[in-house]
């Protein structure tokens, strides 16, 4: 899918597919794998909330993508925790 160029997809439900307590280590070689095919300008993070409160906290989705994936590149972080949802829904800015 990622020679598509407008395909983008979402990091997102680690913690419903890990075998592992948090930070859900065994799920990272996937989303590093989708990271590396797609590039950060085509993936973003999904919240899961209010999903995710059943199984994690909430800061818990965020911190492992932020600090714990630590294949994301420092300067690619700003893209997959916003900058790729604001290049694809523009919310009204013209």
């Amino acid at each position: 899918m990622a020679r598509f160029p407008r395909v983008y997809v979402k990091i997102s439900h680690t913690w419903s597919i890990s075998q592992q307590d948090y930070p859900w280590t065994d799920t990272h070689s996937l989303a590093e794998e989708v990271y590396q095919a797609f590039g950060a300008q085509r993936v973003m993070w999904g919240t899961d909330w209010p999903v995710c409160l059943t199984n994690a906290e909430y800061p818990q989705t965020l911190q492992v993508v932020r600090d714990q994936m630590k294949f994301i590149a420092p300067e690619d972080l700003e893209w997959v925790l916003g900058k790729t949802v604001l290049k694809l829904w523009s919310f009204g800015e013209k």
